[in-house]
C-alpha cells in the first residue's frame, strides 16, 4: 500500500505535494538512520508502515481542528509531530526532543524541506514547561514513544491551555485508565490489526 493510498484508506486527503514531501522525509529517516539512532533498523516499507503510516493513522484518529497547536513530547525521529506537520499545513507543531543528535536530524528535515509551520525544541518537556512563553499554550500533545500515559500527562499537562487534549497511542493489550476515552481504528495495511489510543480532556 502507497502512501497516498495509505492516506486515504484511513480518511486522509492528502495533495500530491504532501505524498511527495512525506517520500522526501521517509529517504531522510533511512539515510540518517545509518549513523543515528533513530528507529529500529528494517527495510523501507517496514519503516514506512511501522513509524510514517501510523503516523498517518494516528493523525486521522487525533483528528485535531484546523489552525491548531500541537506539541509532540519525545519527537524522535519526527513520529508522529513531523508527519503531523507534513499532512496538516494547517497545524503549527513543536517537537520537542532532549536528544541533541535527533533534534539535529529534525532541525535538517526542516531545513531541507523548508517546513514552516514546525518548531524543534531540544530539551525536556519538563523544562519547556517552565517558560512563560510555552506554559498553557498548546491544544493538543501528543506522545507516541515516551512511556505509560500517565507519565505522558504529567509532561503535558504544564503545557496545555484549558479545554486542551491529550492524545496518547498504547498497545493492544494495555489498560483503559479512568477519565480517558479510548479510540479504536483498524490498520487498513495490516489486516486484522486494530490501533489504539486514549484522549484525556483538560478543564
Amino acid at each position: 500500500m502507497t502512501v497516498e493510498e495509505a492516506a486515504s484508506a484511513c480518511g486522509l486527503t492528502l495533495d500530491p505535494d504532501r505524498v511527495k514531501r512525506l517520500e522526501q522525509y521517509l529517504d531522510l529517516v533511512l539515510a540518517w538512520n545509518r549513523r543515528v539512532d533513530l528507529v529500529a533498523p528494517g527495510s523501507r516499507e517496514e519503516i514506512r508502515d511501522r513509524h510514517l503510516l501510523d503516523s498517518l493513522l494516528l493523525l486521522a484518529m487525533a483528528d485535531p481542528p484546523a489552525e491548531r497547536e500541537v506539541v509532540d513530547i519525545g519527537s524522535g525521529a519526527g513520529f508522529p509531530g513531523l508527519v503531523w506537520a507534513i499532512a496538516r499545513p494547517d497545524l503549527r507543531v513543536a517537537l520537542v526532543e532532549p536528544r541533541h543528535r535527533r533534534a539535529a536530524f529534525l532541525e535538517r528535515v526542516l531545513l531541507e524541506m523548508r517546513l514552516s509551520n514546525a518548531d524543534v525544541f531540544a530539551r525536556r518537556a519538563e523544562d519547556l514547561a517552565r517558560e512563560p512563553l510555552h506554559q498553557g499554550r498548546y491544544d493538543l500533545a501528543t506522545a507516541r514513544s515516551v512511556g505509560p500515559p500517565e507519565e505522558v500527562l504529567r509532561l503535558a499537562r504544564p503545557l496545555l491551555r484549558p479545554g486542551g487534549a491529550v492524545f496518547v497511542p498504547i498497545g493492544p493489550d494495555a489498560p483503559v485508565p479512568e477519565g480517558a476515552r479510548l479510540l479504536v481504528r483498524p490498520v487498513p495495511w495490516a489486516p486484522g490489526r486494530v490501533r489504539r489510543a486514549l484522549v484525556f480532556l483538560e478543564k
